[in-house]
């Protein structure tokens, strides 16, 4: 099974020099949305998963994790 990775969001965000305003500002949320996005306590929509993508020029394949099946 694949899952996100939401660590990429604030690292991503930063790398690409935008600040959470500007990046709540091209969304159309407020900052304190983006800031729960990349701390995990509000889930991202695919509709807002997308838009973050499409803003930090990512493909969702960036951003997949394989979780472990708990076979090692």
């Amino acid at each position: 099974m694949e899952s996100i990775n939401l660590n990429w969001l604030r690292r991503t965000r930063r790398q690409r020099h935008l600040t959470v305003d500007r990046v709540a500002e091209l969304v159309g949320r407020d900052r304190t949305t983006i800031w729960r996005y990349e701390n995990g306590s509000t889930p991202l929509t695919v509709d807002m998963l997308f838009r973050l993508l499409d803003i930090y020029q990512l493909s969702i394949l960036d951003v997949l994790v394989k979780e472990s099946g708990g076979d090692h």
